[in-house]
């Protein structure tokens, strides 16, 4: 079986770093804690899926650029790490990720203007025919509107790990994946800074799409006060839905896919930073 699976390497990144309590140095000084989280997720990660094909994509400074025009406050909560001590900035360990992806022959690329849930949702859609199986590894829930036949997404958080298909995806929130744009449009999206509709909480949210559409709820339901909302917060709702929405069309020429060497398999992670010097 042929099976692609793509890393949303911020998030992965972001966990590690997180997750992982003690700070850790190498002979040089440099906080690795978040390298050594992030390589041993990845080992755990390829021998859990058997990947056959695995691509790391990085947001870049400017990958927020082009939704900022739609709303100023886009992703303005998340905080900066220009001035923290370097032992509490994830990124110090990222050139030395990148090194290791690099010896281990794992193609990966940082996301200029664009986003990298974007540039991940296009090589999902644009190479979901080459392969049986397209797996996307992130706990960035805007992935689920991409959840198709052959495309699913897999939430890393150690023994609550999940994989979501269709099935899966409507246990949880019990709309189709192909409401999800429309269900976050309504909700908002807290780690996006994204605010949702005053009034329309989860619950009303899924029973609104219950008419398969908002529009259809607008036209066929008799709930007068709900329609109102909706019908006062179309600009708002309309906006969210272009924030929320993944461009499946970026340019991804440049994306080189090749099949997985065995070096993930046959390297310890204190071998691969013994390789690359790294320590």
């Amino acid at each position: 079986m042929k099976k692609l699976v793509l890393i949303d390497g911020h998030n992965l990144l972001f966990r590690m770093f997180y997750g992982i309590p003690a700070s850790i140095h190498n002979k040089k000084g440099i906080e690795i804690k978040g390298v050594i989280g992030f390589l041993g997720a990845l080992k755990k990660i390829d021998n859990i899926l058997k990947s056959t094909s695995m691509v790391v994509i990085f947001d870049s400074e400017t990958s927020t650029s082009n939704n900022l025009s739609l709303l100023e406050d886009y992703k303005s909560n998340r905080p900066s790490f220009n001035d923290v001590p370097d032992d509490e900035n994830p990124f110090i360990g990222l050139p030395i990720i990148k090194n290791a992806l690099k010896f281990l022959d794992i193609p990966f690329y940082e996301v200029e203007d664009d986003e990298a849930d974007d540039y991940i949702a296009s090589i999902a859609s644009q190479y979901q025919k080459e392969f049986d199986e397209v797996v996307i590894v992130s706990n960035d829930s805007d992935f689920y509107q991409l959840i198709d036949d052959n495309i699913f997404i897999y939430s890393a958080r150690g023994k609550l790990s999940k994989l979501y298909d269709e099935v899966a995806f409507l246990e949880k929130y019990f709309i189709k994946s192909n409401q999800y744009v429309e269900y976050k449009s309504l909700v908002g999206d807290n780690a996006d800074n994204i605010k949702g509709v005053k009034g329309i909480g989860k619950k009303t949210a899924s029973e609104i799409l219950t008419f398969d559409s908002i529009d259809n709820y607008v036209a066929r339901s008799s709930n007068e006060r709900i329609k109102k909302i909706l019908e006062d917060n179309e600009d708002i709702i309309e906006r969210n839905k272009k924030l929320i929405t993944l461009n499946r069309h970026l340019d991804i020429e440049d994306v080189d896919i090749g099949v997985l060497s065995d070096k993930i398999h046959r390297y310890s992670v204190y071998e691969i930073l013994s390789s690359i010097d790294a320590r």
